[in-house]
């Protein structure tokens, strides 16, 4: 075998490219041509690479050359070579370019293949000239679906996804199923994860059946048919754990575990399932730790079923039921106190905590969840903020009550650490509704405005003059916390710095848990 070494020289740096052997086969009249297309994106790549190594010299591959290839590829590499002139290249490394181009290189071969092949990748900045960004490869490619698949006359969204390689393809479904095809042994393997949701567990526990008595899948666009798969001895055992979970889900329905949730991957599943069938189907209430022989009046139950499982539910009429639900709501408006009992699923301490009065001196009704923290709610599995929001409607909660103004702090100060604006609408929602009834109130008001700025609406000239009136009054009245706020939303901060530092310890340390301090905080 006859060798030869090309080497190609740079000035800066002052070290090689070596290039991989050129080859002459001696022993047959053919001789063997390799190539590699070198635009400018590779050659600087390449020095960039050799500049942060310690070596002096770097190799690549070349590929063989076919007959018929070097028309195209001369063709190919002037082109490349005109797109990526060194100027423009240059140009790139220094300049944001959104959106961005991508070219396949050499694809009007027949024989072109995604994963083997290069890719070129332009930016398109506001001045519309495209400026070469980088070289890269495809290891393999992601295409996600959903599908309305028809299974037993019924109808399901499935999620997909088909991952590509040059090896072969795999398809993961609801994230749990997963298909994995060799496209060389034309055979695949089937992978059923755990359980990551209820429902999409269903959901591949039914394809799975499907398949063993069809031999395919129900997807039109995917199809897959005639695989090696023999499942038809486990049909029965398929089937069982079909109904299994059905049950499963409707009991997780009624305690308002969705068939959505995605548990956690370190839960315990045997144990948690067992312990839902065992308490809401068999009413094995003695698992609960209550200390009391019998449930017999309404209660509200906090319930840890698990490390990462807790839920609020509603013992009312012989059954629980999801404390985040309309029925809920309607059941517990009928009592003037409920207690609300804590209880830690496998453990033996258990503290029984007595709501405040759900209805305050002239009966009015308030919301089940208005003397409920909300930063300990959103940490119930079965937390659910619509019904949190339509517990504050007038069917359910007397606008004019106390706790209306002390839920939407609690609300507003929630959207503080989560920037969720569902929470901030709450507020605006409950203080606008108050101020209705109450025009005059000071606080309302300035919950109001405070809302508006951090929903970023500028105050108009009549609001601001509102703001002033009411610091004048408050300062008749020596309501400093009124005039700090006042100060705070009008954005006079060093005018509000200088009344809060005339405060007493106390109203500092008071003020301080406001929403209103912590927005004065990030004034500028």
């Amino acid at each position: 075998m006859k060798k030869e070494r090309i080497e190609w020289l740079q000035q800066k740096p002052k070290k090689k490219v070596a290039v991989k052997d050129l080859e002459t086969d001696t022993t047959t009249v053919e001789q063997l041509a390799y190539y590699r297309i070198l635009a400018p994106l590779k050659v600087r790549s390449l020095l960039s690479h050799l500049s942060s190594s310690e070596k002096k010299s770097i190799s690549f591959d070349f590929k063989k050359m076919k007959n018929g290839d070097l028309d195209p590829l001369r063709y190919t590499f002037i082109e490349e070579g005109d797109k990526q002139q060194t100027g423009s290249t240059e140009t790139s490394e220094n300049k944001e370019s959104t959106p961005y181009k991508v070219d396949f290189v050499n694809m009007q071969k027949k024989a072109f293949n995604l994963y083997e092949g290069i890719i070129h990748i332009y930016g398109i900045p506001d001045d519309g000239i495209k400026l070469p960004v980088e070289e890269v490869k495809i290891d393999e490619l992601k295409i996600g679906k959903n599908e309305v698949v028809y299974m037993n006359n019924e109808s399901t969204l499935v999620t997909y996804q088909i991952i590509e390689t040059e090896k072969g393809f795999k398809v993961v479904i609801e994230d749990t199923l997963t298909l994995d095809f060799d496209r060389r042994k034309k055979s695949g393997l089937f992978h059923l994860e755990r359980v990551k949701s209820l429902g999409s567990y269903m959901k591949c526990l039914r394809l799975i059946n499907y398949y063993i008595q069809r031999n395919k899948f129900p997807f039109q666009s995917l199809q897959l048919s005639g695989g090696t798969l023999n499942l038809k001895g486990h049909l029965q055992q398929i089937e069982e754990e079909i109904e299994s979970y059905k049950e499963l889900i409707d009991i997780c329905t009624q305690i308002g575990i969705s068939e959505n949730y995605i548990f956690d991957d370190k839960e315990d599943f045997p144990s948690l399932f067992n312990a839902i069938i065992n308490i809401f189907k068999n009413k094995q209430y003695s698992l609960l730790n209550i200390h009391q022989e019998k449930l017999e009046k309404t209660e509200i139950i906090n319930i840890e079923l698990s490390k990462y499982v807790k839920l609020a539910l509603v013992y009312a009429d012989g059954c629980f039921l999801n404390l985040y639900s309309e029925e809920a709501l309607k059941i517990t408006g009928r009592y003037s106190s409920i207690t609300d009992v804590a209880s830690n699923h496998g453990q033996d301490t258990v503290e029984p905590v007595m709501l405040s009065d759900n209805r305050e001196n002239y009966d009015q009704k308030v919301s089940i969840f208005a003397s409920r923290k909300i930063e300990e709610m959103v940490k119930d599995t079965n937390f659910d903020f619509d019904i949190v929001k339509l517990s504050f409607a007038d069917e359910h909660h007397d606008i004019q009550a106390d706790l209306t103004i002390t839920s939407s702090l609690e609300y507003i100060d929630f959207y503080d650490k989560t920037l969720d604006g569902n929470y901030l609408e709450l507020a605006l929602n409950l203080n606008q509704r108050y101020l209705a009834k109450y025009p005059k109130d000071e606080i309302a008001k300035v919950n109001v405005y405070l809302i508006k700025l951090k929903q970023d609406h500028e105050l108009s000239e009549d609001e601001q003059n509102d703001l002033y009136n009411i610091q004048v009054r408050a300062e008749m009245n020596n309501e400093q916390t009124i005039c700090f706020a006042c100060e705070v939303l009008l954005k006079n901060k060093e005018e509000a710095r200088k009344l809060f530092d005339t405060l007493h310890d106390e109203d500092k340390k008071e003020l301080m848990e406001f929403p209103i301090y912590r927005f004065y905080q990030d004034l500028e």
